[in-house]
């Protein structure tokens, strides 16, 4: 995917909205579909907000990411620390946040440090899955997701080379996430996790993955890129995508919370709308390092 750039993604990502977009608005000539249409198109006009926003911000460069990925870190740290530890406490966390993301970004060795941390944590997890009571064991969550991963993060999409894949895996995430969306809206019958998102269905899952994968598998053919490694990257997006949206619900079902606090009316908190981005690009970013280690 190395033959990726920021410029090639946002013209590609603006052709994807205006072909989404037709498609909602065909669905209100068939009239059983009207109200389900009426709520994909809402929810995707509010989406064009987020997708705009990010956009912009990876077309204008490095200065304006670092603002960017700081800002996300500190609120997204805020409103993890918030529900779990109040709101004076989520103040910190959030600061910490941010001072762990800088890190990422303009230490090298930090990123690695993070990036071993978060597996160290995950194994834990894994291996000892109950819950752990108390302010350290409510750290060692929030470090778990999302603090870890967003400071891989933030030091990826810093990073020139691996920028371009960060912003693709950020499109991705959000065709998984709208195709789910709307799939299972239209069809969907069978919650896929009925405690932690009773919202998400089997169909809706499905759906959007296979639009995903023949989606990337149609782009990457056309732009001359390696039509596997494009599946190969959308299915992996999509799968840690989910992983980070269950991580986002664990966090809210542990604090006995429906929502984050809200920075948009219908997306939601920060976590809400980026959960899926911080763990899918935190993700494959560490799998590339290791890679790069072996």
């Amino acid at each position: 995917m190395s033959a990726l750039t920021v410029a090639g993604i946002v013209r590609v990502t603006g052709l994807l909205l205006v072909a989404g977009a037709a498609l909602v608005l065909a669905l209100f000539l068939v009239p059983s579909k009207r109200a389900a249409a009426r709520e994909i198109f809402a929810a995707m006009l509010s989406m064009l907000v987020v997708a705009g926003t990010i956009l912009a911000v990876f077309w204008f460069g490095t200065a304006t990411l670092l603002a960017f990925m700081a800002l996300l870190a500190a609120r997204a740290g805020y409103e993890a620390g918030a529900v779990l530890l109040g709101r004076q406490r989520g103040l910190a966390v959030g600061a910490g946040a941010a001072i762990l993301a800088a890190l990422a970004m303009g230490q090298p060795l930090a990123a690695p440090a993070c990036a071993g941390l978060w597996l160290l944590l995950f194994a834990r997890q894994l291996l000892r899955p109950g819950r752990t009571d108390g302010v350290p064991g409510t750290l060692a969550q929030l470090l778990l997701y999302p603090l870890l991963p967003l400071a891989v993060l933030a030091h990826a999409v810093l990073d020139p080379e691996l920028r371009p894949l960060m912003l693709a895996i950020y499109v991705l995430v959000e065709l998984f996430d709208s195709g789910a969306y709307a799939i299972g809206k239209l069809v969907g019958r069978r919650p896929a996790f009925p405690v932690l998102s009773p919202r998400k269905t089997v169909e809706g899952l499905i759906g959007g993955a296979v639009c995903l994968m023949a989606i990337a598998a149609g782009i990457a053919a056309a732009a001359g890129l390696s039509v596997p490694g494009a599946v190969l990257l959308a299915l992996l997006s999509g799968l840690f995508g989910v992983a980070g949206d269950l991580g986002a619900s664990r966090l809210k079902r542990r604090a006995g919370v429906k929502d984050f606090p809200v920075v948009l009316k219908r997306q939601g908190g920060a976590l809400d709308v980026f959960d899926s981005w911080i763990s899918a690009g935190a993700a494959i970013a560490v799998l590339i390092l290791l890679r790069g280690l072996l």
